[in-house]
């Protein structure tokens, strides 16, 4: 009787500890300063970097292959900047994102080495490096071509 007392106090105990080793271990990522909670969704500003993207009316296509990484941009931007960086997120683990530093070729077109990127879904952001604009999108690897652009949803709908 004595064990059942104690001991099922003592293996929650355990438990807890355990659960908090787990927890803060590899803690979930923070959202970026600039959203802000609307109800239970997170909403950007549109003054953001996702809105001025908008405004320009700016998308890309990315097409992956033979060991590169292509990238043509399009939108009304007065002069095309002569670096991008392009961010290939993975949705749960931040160890396995990878930015990639696309350099301009010509007109509107941008290419890098392509590292591998793995396989499953992945977030694309895609900015200059003064981050004034952001584009975005999904790419489910190992597909070879995607595109990103502005989409505009309403924030109680759900991605």
């Amino acid at each position: 009787m004595l064990w059942l007392v104690l001991g099922l106090p003592a293996i929650a105990v355990v438990g807890s500890f355990t659960s908090y080793y787990f927890a803060a271990r590899d803690p979930d990522t923070l959202v970026k300063t600039e959203y802000r909670k609307v109800g239970l969704a997170m909403v950007e500003p549109a003054n953001s970097a996702a809105g001025v993207a908008a405004a320009l009316g700016l998308s890309a296509r990315l097409t992956s292959g033979s060991g590169r990484v292509e990238l043509v941009l399009r939108g009304h931007l007065a002069t095309p900047p002569e670096r991008l960086s392009l961010s290939v997120l993975h949705p749960a683990h931040e160890n396995m994102d990878i930015h990639i530093l696309l350099a301009h070729t010509h007109d509107s077109t941008y290419i890098a080495a392509a590292p591998d990127m793995g396989t499953g879904k992945r977030v694309l952001v895609l900015e200059p490096q003064d981050r004034s604009w952001r584009i975005a999108g999904q790419w489910t690897a190992p597909y070879a071509m995607t595109e990103l652009g502005t989409k505009v949803t309403h924030p109680s709908t759900h991605p």
